[in-house]
């Protein structure tokens, strides 16, 4: 009797330390509300967007960062809370996030559904913003699975083409230039600005015996 008292007592503590790590990490995902619905971002590697359509029950969802819930997610969501999350993610990749103020919840969602720029984002940070705001850009719902087979079957340059900018090296270095938090509203002038730009440089410059006979 004693020898099943002890297992029971075992098997009741190994339950309840199993049950008290889940709630541990459940409180360490990202957790925010709006409009009375929760949100939520679970943790590495499974890293899902979820909506609660019910007390306790969540099911996953593809975010769209222009909608409210994304926004108040973005603005709501406190650097201790980010930095518990954190916490569960390869150094290099939470490091990452961190270059980001204002845009991590950008920057987590096109970790999360944009796979196949993962060592583009490496490179250039700022490409995340472009990528999460890419229903910004091009005026459309948002199109996760579409921008992964551009960039599967193509380069990051055919990514920049399907955003609208020139896909170019000097476009690629003029965007690695800025702030990875630039406002999600001012992608449009950035896009329109680097157009002027690369047409500037791309018009042939006439020969200086032309340039003479113009003049006189």
């Amino acid at each position: 009797m004693k020898s099943t008292s002890r297992r029971r007592s075992s098997s009741y503590s190994s339950s309840s330390s199993r049950n008290t790590a889940r709630l541990a990490k459940l409180s360490l995902q990202l957790v925010w509300h709006d409009a009375g619905k929760g949100y939520r971002v679970t943790l590495w590697p499974e890293v899902a967007f979820e909506k609660e359509i019910a007390p306790d029950l969540w099911r996953s969802y593809t975010p769209d960062p222009r909608s409210d819930s994304f926004c108040t997610g973005a603005v709501t969501l406190t650097k201790r809370q980010w930095s518990a999350y954190l916490d569960f993610f390869p150094q290099e990749w939470s490091q990452w996030i961190e270059r980001f103020s204002f845009h991590r919840l950008h920057a987590l969602a096109a970790l999360a559904y944009c796979l196949s720029m993962i060592e583009d984002f490496g490179e250039y940070p700022v490409l995340a913003l472009l990528v999460a705001a890419h229903s910004d850009l091009r005026s459309a719902l948002p199109e996760w699975q579409e921008l992964n087979a551009v960039r599967e079957r193509g380069t990051v340059f055919s990514v920049l083409e399907w955003l609208g900018f020139p896909h170019t090296r000097a476009c690629l270095n003029h965007l690695d230039g800025l702030d990875p938090d630039l406002p999600v509203r001012d992608l449009t002038r950035v896009r329109e600005i680097v157009w002027r730009h690369h047409e500037a440089t791309a018009r042939p410059v006439a020969p200086a015996s032309h340039r003479h006979a113009l003049a006189a």
